[in-house]
């Protein structure tokens, strides 16, 4: 007979909802998974872990973090950074599950594609979304050339030959084309050659007069200068022009226009530019979203077990996911989050509901 694994909901504060009775219908995943931001599950037992090379660390903090809540007279839920995607139980990726069979996939988190560069004297270059296309594409091919003055009239741009890296990661590359899309202007992705650089790699050095498509994540981590995307508005008060960077803030507004997309067990998000982008903190403008994102999807692994779900679940939780801050990779949106974490959790104990007091 199978030795039955010990499980635990924990409960953090009181839960409170309109009062249920066995005529209501079932909570819908979306609003379990908020009451469950209030408790978690422990269930006993190992889960092996692995994410990207480049953002393998975040394992590490999420087992602290783990280990220190599933304590006591808790059952011993722990997970273990393997290093290893192809034998991984839950897999934290930029690349698709090739390297494994998911009972389950939905996003953690997101990363953006730039386009990083390297002009003497140029520590701020912004292009139009056009004028970028026209750059990338091989129609504009010096960096003295007068479209790309318009953008920045404040800088004397050298005469200088612009040098396009032919290899793109291809994730950034993508999400760039996309985003591009969205204004109109075309990226002809027919002539990169797309490689993988969430496998630790780092990337060359920028060349004078050389830009590459990179992520974010990596270009900062490297300390490379990223263009941003004039967006041809000007703030109605200031009158000072808009750009989309690839900022915090400017990340978290396009994450705001993400929706998800369930379908079996598996989540995908996308973005919606006709969703109006919100602001970081409440009573503040929202800056202009820098909208060429992708995720990082987790693939729970193999067989299905509570085990496995419960784990991804406390990774899902916000407390938790604040560990990618330190990658520079972007939290979810909570309405894409909440999907995330009620997909995951299915078969896990139902969070407690307790009555509204008349």
């Amino acid at each position: 007979m199978k030795k039955m694994k010990k499980i635990q909901v924990i409960t953090g504060m009181a839960l409170v909802a309109s009062l249920l009775t066995a005529c209501d219908p079932p909570m819908p995943p979306e609003l379990l998974a908020q009451i469950a931001e209030k408790t978690y599950t422990c269930i006993d037992g190992n889960v092996n872990v692995a994410a990207d090379a480049t953002n393998s660390t975040v394992i590490d903090t999420l087992a602290e973090s783990l280990a220190a809540a599933c304590v006591d007279t808790l059952p011993a839920m722990t997970i273990t950074n393997s290093g290893d995607l192809a034998t991984a139980d839950i897999q934290i990726s930029a690349s698709p599950a090739s390297e494994c069979k998911a009972f389950a996939s939905v996003p953690y988190g997101f990363d953006a594609g730039v386009v990083a560069y390297n002009v003497e004297g140029a520590d701020s270059l912004n292009l139009g979304y056009k004028t970028l296309a026209k750059v990338l594409n091989g129609e504009i091919t010096n960096w003295s050339d007068p479209a790309i003055a318009k953008d920045n009239p404040d800088l004397s741009l050298p005469d200088l030959a612009i040098v396009v890296r032919a290899e793109a990661e291809s994730n950034s590359l993508k999400s760039l084309e996309l985003a591009l899309s969205f204004q109109g202007a075309k990226l002809d992705v027919s002539k990169f050659t797309e490689i993988n650089l969430f496998d630790g790699t780092t990337p060359k050095e920028l060349e004078a007069g050389e830009l590459a498509i990179l992520p974010n994540s990596v270009v900062v981590t490297n300390g490379l200068l990223p263009i941003g995307l004039n967006s041809g508005k000007k703030d109605p008060e200031t009158g000072d022009k808009l750009f989309a960077l690839p900022s915090e803030e400017s990340l978290y507004a396009a994450g705001t226009q993400l929706v998800g997309k369930a379908a079996g067990s598996t989540l995908t998000m996308s973005l919606d530019p006709k969703i109006a982008p919100k602001p970081m903190f409440e009573g503040e403008k929202a800056a202009v979203p820098y909208q060429a994102i992708f995720p990082l999807t987790m693939n729970l692994c193999g067989e299905d077990n509570l085990l496995k779900r419960a784990a991804a679940a406390f990774m899902l939780r916000l407390d938790s996911q604040g560990a990618l801050g330190y990658l520079n990779i972007s939290q979810l949106p909570e309405t894409v989050r909440y999907s995330a974490v009620g997909l995951v959790r299915k078969g896990l104990p139902t969070p407690k509901v307790t009555k509204k007091s008349e």
